[in-house]
């Protein structure tokens, strides 16, 4: 066998993996080699963990901690049967994980592996299992996900496929991103927990589908690549992929050839990044939408919610009891990471009163924490979120929130309401008839149109999918209204006459930006045949002016080029009598 294929050795005969694995030292210039050990103990893993959903009440530490008044247990108590009614009736599903591991890496701490791999498939009864072991050197790439993963290695001048369950990386490769199964050493404390690791995949897997995908509202879902190149000199493959970019595995990822967003339930980590960026609401975390997350904040209208993660309470009592804010209670979350600007107004608005996220930093989080704040301190001149990244922050916001009588308002958006929607109903209630000056706002946008070249085409309105642009009904009026706009730039590179320009991530906080306002407007055209209008004047204009020099002493085509389409077919194929 060459020392460039993977070798492989069974579960029943621990010592091949030591013999067989000739595979030389890795040299000291190779710094990303990660070796499996004790001294690691320092390190964390990287990926935010699956913060699953649990049919047990994740209000019980709160309901037994006995520092909240009995009014205020039974608001715990609705508000966990409201997140029941949302929550799915069958979400886990199992996919059986084949023992077949390959261990990519050299030198004699992988060798030591491979043996300590090799005994501990031996110990819990693994005979069928399948270890393989591939030299950094011949990886060519990994393909596929948990239970299916293709490796791409070489031998012989040659490219082959390997087809295993899970991976063991000892070196780095840009190349290979986080996923389920795919195991980077330097993210274990010892060799001891990267071995359970493995083996709690083997067998029946069970997992979950806590992300839902909306197609309709999704600013990537079949549309065009972009045109233009980015400044690396290389084409982009569309207009809106935050979701993918975020995603730390292979839990959603795109299919540029498609245009299609697709989603991976076994390999998401549920971090809840997807949910936070994404400027339409198309994705959403099953048990925890808009819908949802509004229903329950109802419930805190006169209280302060404190955002936070099931595994946080024990923490959030502590706070509670050394700094007590007898107007805060406890509003968790399957994943604090999925808030955003629009999220957080409708908690904020139901309640009443600052709301304070007590989650490990997350940027888009805490994007649209400063997005929100913004708003309301350019309005009502105080922030409205607090944000937390350890207890002793916590404690200084519980001492710094209160109720703000002034942010309240209640909405119940529908179930398939797009978050632009839930966005510019519940924002325009705070700015009424007021101008407040611009704001930087997430997942918003401004859009300028150069009217005098606009030809009134509305190819931009076909392109809008969240109704920011439109034509009003029957006349030739491009309307837009700001509060409703993502600022993607799809409409931008839509129009033909290039005269549409976007700002990104703005908001002016006046009531003219919740009303649609006129940025185009030409005279219809009326079809010198029939009298039908059927195009605006500019437009037949510029089609004359390209067309009418080729149409040199042909009346008939001259004149077809101010007919509607049924009246062109009439002169060019009827009696010619026209003078």
């Amino acid at each position: 066998m060459s020392s460039h294929a993977p070798e492989h050795t069974t579960a029943h005969t621990p010592e091949i993996a030591r013999s067989r694995t000739t595979q030389s030292n890795i040299s000291e210039s190779h710094a990303t080699q990660s070796h499996v050990s004790e001294s690691h103990a320092t390190q964390s893993h990287t990926i935010q963990p699956h913060i699953a959903h649990s049919p047990a009440n994740p209000y019980a530490d709160f309901l037994s901690a006995q520092i909240f008044s009995k009014e205020q247990l039974e608001i715990l108590n609705e508000v966990n049967e409201t997140r029941l009614d949302f929550a799915p009736l069958q979400s886990t599903k199992t996919m059986i994980i084949a023992p077949k591991i390959a261990v990519v890496g050299s030198g004699e701490i992988a060798q030591e592996f491979l043996h300590a791999l090799s005994e501990s498939t031996q110990t819990r009864g693994l005979e069928d299992c399948e270890i393989f072991a591939v030299l950094p050197e011949s990886f060519v790439g990994l393909n596929g996900s948990l239970g299916r993963f293709h490796i791409l290695y070489t031998q012989d001048s040659k490219t082959l496929s390997l087809e295993v369950a899970q991976v063991v990386f000892f070196t780095r490769f840009a190349s290979v991103q986080h996923s389920k199964g795919v195991h980077w050493v330097n993210e274990y404390h010892s060799p001891k927990e990267l071995l359970e690791s493995l083996h709690s995949f083997i067998g029946a897997y069970s997992y979950t589908s806590p992300i839902v995908f909306s197609p309709s509202l999704c600013e990537f879902w079949h549309r065009r690549p972009k045109s233009q190149k980015s400044s690396e000199g290389v084409g982009d493959s569309g207009y809106c992929h935050k979701c993918s970019d975020v995603c730390q595995s292979f839990g959603v990822f795109r299919e540029d050839k498609k245009g299609e967003i697709m989603l991976s339930s076994p390999d998401c980590i549920a971090c809840g990044d997807c949910v936070s960026v994404c400027p339409t609401g198309a994705l959403q975390r099953e048990s925890e939408s808009l819908e949802s997350l509004t229903y329950q904040a109802q419930m805190y209208k006169g209280s302060i919610p404190i955002l936070h993660a099931q595994a946080h309470a024990p923490e959030v009592i502590a706070a509670l009891r050394s700094s007590p804010n007898p107007l805060a209670l406890p509003f968790v979350l399957g994943q604090p990471h999925i808030l955003n600007a629009t999220s957080l107004l409708s908690i904020v608005q139901e309640s009443g009163a600052m709301a304070i996220v007590y989650a490990k930093p997350s940027e888009f989080v805490q994007e649209g924490v400063d997005s929100l704040n913004a708003l309301c301190e350019a309005i009502f001149g105080t922030k409205c979120v607090l944000l937390a990244h350890d207890e002793a922050g916590l404690r200084a916001c519980l001492q710094e929130a209160r109720v703000l009588d002034c942010v309240h308002y209640t909405y119940t958006p529908r179930a398939d309401e797009g978050a632009k929607e839930i966005f510019s109903q519940r924002a325009y209630a705070w700015v009424r008839g007021g101008a407040f000056g611009r704001v930087s706002m997430q997942h918003s946008g401004n859009v300028l149109i150069d009217s005098q070249k606009c030809t009134l085409c509305l190819s931009c309105v076909d392109a809008c999918n969240t109704k920011a642009l439109i034509n009003e009904g029957s006349s030739f009026s491009l309307l837009f209204k700001q509060s409703l706009c993502t600022g993607c730039g799809y409409c931008a590179d839509t129009c033909a006459e290039q005269v549409i320009r976007i700002e990104s991530n703005v908001l002016d906080a006046q009531s003219e930006s919740f009303a649609y306002e006129q940025k185009a407007y030409d005279e219809p055209f009326k079809c010198v045949e029939c009298g039908k209008v059927f195009a605006t004047t500019k437009s037949i204009k510029k089609i004359k002016d390209i067309l009418l020099p080729t149409m040199a002493g042909d009346i008939i085509k001259q004149r077809g080029l101010e007919c509607c389409g049924d009246c062109k077919i009439k002169l060019i194929f009827g009696p010619k009598d026209h003078t």
